[in-house]
């Protein structure tokens, strides 16, 4: 049985993490996930929440909480980094700076992004180096922001095996079946692109080429995002479909101008999870996934970001 240890492992977006383990479960054969944390009290919440999530899924991995990051890597196949170092105060600290100054404030892109990197890169390669030397067969899978900056770091400053994820280029693929009310299963995405930045160049259905009749379609353009992101007029002169993270450099003074006008920055969307979270844990709610708070993509406002 494989061992997966989760960094951050108190973050709100965990037990998300968790449930989809749990779905494959079949095919990955976990027998145990370490979450550790620097917060210890707000891991043992969400280790329970983990918990109720695993409920109902056939040979669950044991959830553990680990007291410091050598126990947390030992023995694990899989080490998925998912940290914010200063926690949200310091994010919403660099959001609101940024506008303070004209730009958009965005923990990927811009100056918010560059504080980001230089406060998280310094503690990701110190857990790398930690994995390396640990347990170094260990896929060192980072999901934490600015996830390109971060994961450029530990290729160039690490011998740690480091992969780069994020859900964005995924989510879109779902985002355009849902628009054209179809099984993703059935289509094939042709993606140019690292994690934050990417474009759908072409798409496929049943094998069949679909890509013109979608780049000619304004209104089917629009419903592959959550929010009016980008004028489809755009993406077809582009005969690109970016992802939402495009949105910050395609239009950025209409980013700006809306977390002005807003006063808003994901920040607020988080603390709003995180409290739902809480609530959930508090109340003693026993029934599984099916019980937690209904935390989902669909909850993700214009400025979403992992």
């Amino acid at each position: 049985m494989r061992k997966v240890a989760v960094l951050g492992g108190g973050g709100v977006r965990t037990p998300l993490l968790i449930y989809g383990l749990g779905q494959s479960q079949s095919a990955l054969q976990l027998g145990r996930i370490t979450l550790f944390d620097i917060d210890q009290e707000r891991v043992q919440t969400i280790a329970r929440l983990c918990r109720a999530v695993l409920r109902g899924v056939a040979d669950a991995p044991e959830i553990v909480v680990a007291n410091d990051i050598e126990s947390a890597v030992s023995d694990a196949n899989f080490v998925v980094n998912s940290i914010r170092v200063g926690g949200i105060a310091a994010r919403a600290r660099d959001e609101r700076i940024t506008v303070t100054h004209g730009l958009a404030g965005q923990e990927t892109t811009g100056p918010g992004g560059a504080a980001m990197a230089l406060r998280t890169v310094p503690v990701a390669l110190a857990y790398a180096r930690t994995v390396e030397r640990v347990t170094p067969d260990a896929w060192f899978i980072n999901f934490t922001n600015p996830a390109g900056l971060v994961t450029q770091a530990l290729t160039q400053h690490t011998g740690v095996r480091t992969v780069g994820i994020c859900d964005t280029p995924a989510e879109l693929f779902h985002n355009i079946a849902a628009a054209l009310q179809d099984d993703s299963s059935k289509m094939t995405f042709d993606y140019a692109g690292l994690n934050h930045l990417g474009w759908v160049r072409r798409v496929l259905l049943r094998g069949e080429d679909i890509s013109d009749r979608l780049l000619a379609d304004h209104e089917l353009l629009r419903r592959c995002y959550s929010a009016d992101l980008f004028d489809p007029s755009l993406i077809e002169t582009l005969r690109l479909i970016p992802t939402e993270y495009l949105f910050f450099y395609y239009s950025g003074r209409r980013a700006y101008e809306y977390q002005l006008k807003s006063g808003a920055t994901r920040r607020g969307t988080g603390a709003t999870q995180r409290g739902s979270l809480r609530t959930a844990q508090r109340r003693g709610q026993r029934g599984g996934a099916a019980s937690l708070p209904p935390l989902s993509y669909s909850q993700k406002p214009i400025l979403y970001e992992t």
